[in-house]
């Protein structure tokens, strides 16, 4: 890639770098939203533990010996969350399982207590029908849409398939098995819902990442369609369309400067050391061009070896000082690519209140000439 193209970041890499920072992008988007929903999610999750372990830890032995346990848990998943960001997924899908697993535990042991204990079915109120209600709901946040709605089929199917062994075989002989059965549909339902709600997301998210990354390649078109290929300067188009703009922008009385060079004797170089060399020198012309002039101004090449400066707020003397600097540099920069110093004739202008592009080109084409028949190496610069 040639010089002022690794400088500026322009060429086709460019492209695929933005999409790649948008993709990335979109992800760390959806991470911090995963993030904040599990937060809350823990928050109210943990403030439920302590109201049960209030209320009913002193009668429940399940909620007196483990709710401490699962409160350390969520203190340690809240670290997690907000310490290590990285593993944030694999533990939510570790966190998950391990709590499908107890639920489905209490769940039986509940239902197969003797009636003394106060336990069976009417202890799986609210909370243990709730939790596999969340887990079913949470695994979307974690797993793809695919996985989570196997998750949630197998949180349903687990519900069912421990409760109804259990109401089977404990004290209450199948006297809720219409019940259970009922939450078996609605969880159903609810998953079902949950999936199209997912499946649409994944395609609006989809959609949204193809209208940026579409937006990305037209800007990459159309800023290629204003660059010059070899030295990555605007072209002769950018160049009218800025000339234009700022015709406009000189009737509140602003300065705008106009910058002509030519390289001196560049067929000579071309005829001498190759086309190779000679496009190794427009291109080091255009990175010293770069490097002087500043972010606000613009540097084109307009054919062959003439390039023209464009910039807004110089006066003449401002502008006439600016390219006898380049011109100074030049040689010797130029001679680390070509071998030897070669020089540019500079014409310097200020472009007039509403002026035609092309005749402020053909006025500072004149001043370059100038400086050509005057000896080469030296700038010239007027108003008219």
């Amino acid at each position: 890639m040639h010089w002022l193209s690794r400088l500026r970041g322009i060429g086709p890499e460019r492209t695929h770098t933005g999409a790649d920072i948008d993709e990335r992008a979109f992800s760390e988007q959806n991470m911090r939203l995963i993030r904040r929903v599990l937060l809350v999610c823990l928050a109210i999750g943990g403030a439920s533990i302590v109201a049960e372990m209030i209320a009913l830890g002193t009668h429940d032995t399940y909620i007196r010996y483990s709710s401490p346990f699962l409160l350390v848990v969520v203190g340690m998943f809240t670290w997690v969350i907000l310490r290590r960001p990285r593993v944030v997924i694999l533990f939510s899908r570790a966190f998950l399982a391990a709590l499908v697993v107890t639920w489905l535990v209490v769940m039986d042991q509940r239902l197969l207590a003797p009636p003394e204990v106060d336990q069976g079915w009417n202890a799986l109120f609210p909370q243990t029908f709730m939790g596999f209600v969340l887990f079913a709901v949470i695994g979307y946040l974690v797993y793809p849409t695919r996985v989570a709605l196997l998750h949630a089929l197998a949180v349903t199917g687990g519900s069912v398939v421990v409760g109804l062994i259990a109401l089977h075989t404990g004290p209450d002989r199948d006297a809720h098995v219409a019940d259970l059965l009922r939450f078996g549909v609605y969880m159903l339902v609810l998953t079902g819902m949950v999936y199209v709600l997912s499946r649409a997301k994944e395609r609006a998210a989809r959609a949204f990442r193809s209208a940026a990354n579409a937006t990305i390649e037209a800007a990459a078109m159309r800023e290629m369609a204003y660059r010059d290929p070899l030295t990555g300067a605007a072209n002769r188009r950018r160049l009218l369309d800025e000339l234009a703009y700022q015709a406009v922008a000189t009737a509140s009385g602003a300065h705008v400067a106009v910058v002509y060079l030519d390289v001196d004797h560049f067929k000579r170089i071309n005829d001498e050391r190759g086309h190779l060399v000679g496009d190794e020198v427009l291109c080091m012309v255009a990175t010293v061009l770069q490097l002087h002039v500043r972010e606000s101004d613009l540097v084109a090449r307009i054919g062959g070896e003439e390039f023209v400066v464009v910039a807004p707020g110089l006066s003449l003397a401002e502008a006439t000082a600016l390219a006898d600097r380049i011109r100074s540099v030049l040689p010797t920069a130029v001679a680390a690519v070509a071998g030897s110093a070669v020089t540019a004739s500079f014409g310097v202008t200020v472009l007039r209140p509403g002026e035609d592009p092309d005749e402020v080109l053909g006025r500072v084409d004149a001043l370059m000439y100038r400086a050509k028949r005057a000896g080469r190496d030296r700038v010239v610069s007027a108003v008219d």
